[in-house]
């Protein structure tokens, strides 16, 4: 009777289990449910919000609320940004569940899975400087693989260095895959040939087709003469064409200089007279008048009037009487941003005295400050120079227009502003031994550039002075692209520029020392580094060497046969021959001008 009732037991047991698709598929589901919960989680992670001691009650900012926060804390915590697999691992392991019935495969896998976690975690140690995330950026610095990475990856450098430790930690990644998935890596190596030819039939059916009658060599010779266009042709297309000749894209090779079977040559091989012709070509340039192509500016220019002249020269003399200094105001110098009174003492005052009031005259004059020069040189008189109440805006074309640019003799003078007296202040080029426009952001710089270049096209016709504008960040000369006065475009590229530079320092040769440069063509550009000791007074360029004659009007130029650039013997300029070049410049400038 009893082992009746247990049979009957065994069978009632035997019926209730479930089968076992079932209980795999429950694993499935369960796995697949964690795997999006982590995901979730690492996703939704914010930095510190366990550190800050969040109640119970308090809602959390994870999508999976605190436990999702500290579940994702642990992760990063222990791999770090490995973590980021882990519900990938999961995903997959909880759909292998529906697919496969070897309970043992699965939990290799699982296994598998964890050591190329650790692998992963190891190698991002040694790459990665911390764990991106999506709320809180880069956390974790330093630890990018966690503890069990650090671990790991500190532990294989000790024992083989840096590159044994990517080598190993690399190789048991990849080995960790092949026991994870059913990858096999010769599998991909066969593969790999024939997706490079897929990847080309594909690229060369989305390409258009050639028709047949179009030549395969045209295209391929307009690219080498475009290539080989040079900063002459460009100075040709710049100046005014003749009449009757043809607009072609390209520039018209004579006959003379080259045969027409064979590839354009570089330019400097060509006759330098030829040059000299095509420039005469612009005498007929008319210089523009800036009484017509400027404007007064706009508002009023903030000048100092005669009556408040009048009216601060009554209070400096009544100030210094007051303090028991007499004399009188001689002569008044307004300028743009201060007005310099010349007050003449009375005979017997010490000229320390004015000098020690200069507090007391500021606070009388309602001026912030104000400079006393005591004595002016020349005269017997004390000159204080007072802030105006208004900045006067200097007009350019007031500038121009004056008296002082006008008589300028050169072709290079520069119209600058105005001096402190407020007289016109035209300064020449070609008697600087250096020209440096610096300041902070908003102090003028651009102005002073462009009030420069504008000086040049108002004295200057386009065969008497030649431009090359490097522009990098494209804003502050594109204006200017297309003028006559430009030997080629603007140039913005800075292998370009490099280029330019070096054609200016080669364009004149060796031939010409006593040739075009003696008769005056040539208002002196170049120079780098003379082993005479002679300064350079220029400094353009430094893609070759060139000599230097000073003391003359005309600076002249060739190429230097015994620098220290030919003794090394690369026929380029040397970085340390042109800090030598640089320094003997600036400490030698002064004595010669």
């Amino acid at each position: 009777m009893a082992v009746t009732t247990s049979a009957k037991r065994g069978e009632a047991r035997g019926a209730a289990s479930p089968p076992s698709h079932i209980k795999r598929e429950v694993i499935g589901v369960v796995l697949i449910a964690l795997a999006l919960l982590t995901l979730l989680s690492l996703l939704s992670f914010v930095s510190g919000e366990l550190k800050t001691g969040t109640s119970a009650t308090s809602p959390s900012r994870n999508l999976i609320g605190s436990v999702g926060a500290f579940f994702a804390s642990t992760i990063f915590w222990s791999i770090g940004a490995a973590g980021y697999m882990f519900p990938v691992l999961l995903g997959l392991m909880g759909a292998r569940c529906f697919t496969q019935d070897n309970l043992s495969i699965r939990l290799r896998n699982a296994g598998a899975s964890l050591a190329a976690l650790l692998f992963l975690a190891g190698f991002l140690h040694l790459e990665v400087t911390g764990v991106p995330t999506v709320s809180s950026g880069l956390i974790y610095r330093g630890m990018a693989g966690g503890v069990f990475g650090r671990i790991m990856a500190e532990s294989l450098r000790i024992y083989f260095a840096s590159t044994g430790a990517h080598i190993l930690i690399i190789a048991g990644f990849l080995v960790s895959l092949l026991f994870t998935t059913s990858l096999s890596l010769a599998a991909i190596a066969q593969r790999i040939p024939g997706l490079g030819n897929w990847m080309f039939n594909r690229a060369r059916a989305l390409m258009p087709d050639r028709p047949v009658e179009e030549s395969v060599s045209e295209p391929l010779r307009k690219t080498k003469q475009r290539s080989s266009k040079s900063i002459r042709a460009v100075i040709e297309e710049a100046l005014p064409e003749a009449a009757g000749e043809p607009e072609l894209d390209w520039p018209v090779i004579q006959p003379s200089r080259q045969p027409a079977s064979e590839p354009v040559e570089p330019v400097e091989s060509e006759p330098e007279p030829q040059i000299v012709a095509a420039q005469a070509k612009a005498g007929d340039y008319i210089l523009p008048d800036p009484a017509l192509l400027l404007s007064e500016p706009s508002g009023p220019l903030g000048r100092v009037t005669e009556e408040e002249i009048k009216a601060q020269s009554d209070v400096l003399t009544r100030a210094l009487l007051s303090f028991g200094i007499a004399g009188k105001v001689t002569e008044v110098r307004p300028g743009p941003v201060v007005t310099m009174y010349e007050f003449e003492p009375a005979s017997g005052t010490k000229v320390a005295r004015i000098v020690n009031l200069a507090d007391d005259l500021a606070l009388a004059l309602k001026a912030i400050s104000l400079r006393i020069v005591a004595p002016i040189p020349g005269k017997s008189v004390v000159g204080i120079e007072v802030p105006n109440l208004y900045r006067e805006t200097v007009s350019m074309k007031e500038v121009m227009t004056s008296d002082a640019f006008s008589r300028a003799r050169s072709k290079l003078s520069l119209a600058l502003g105005k001096d402190i007296f407020g007289a016109p202040l035209i300064a020449d080029l070609k008697t600087m031994p250096h020209l440096l426009v610096a300041g902070a952001t908003g102090a003028g710089k651009s102005v002073s550039l462009n009030t420069m270049l504008l000086s040049l096209l108002f004295s200057a016709r386009p065969n008497e002075v030649k431009l090359l504008l490097i522009d990098p960040k494209m804003l502050e000369f594109q204006t200017y692209d297309g003028i006559p006065h430009l030997l080629r475009p603007v140039i913005t590229d800075p292998k370009s520029a490099a280029r330019g530079l070096s054609w200016v320092v080669a364009e004149m040769e060796a031939d010409t020392l006593f040739g075009k440069a003696a008769r005056g063509d040539y208002d002196g550009v170049v120079a780098l580094y003379h082993d005479q000791g002679l300064i350079p007074l220029k400094l353009v360029a430094f893609g070759a060497c060139v000599n230097l004659t000073v003391g003359l009007p005309i600076i002249r130029t060739s190429v230097d046969h015994g620098t220290a650039f030919d003794i090394v013997g690369k026929g380029v300029a040397d970085p340390g021959s042109l800090i030598e070049a640089i320094t003997l410049a600036a400490t030698l400038a002064k004595r010669r001008w």
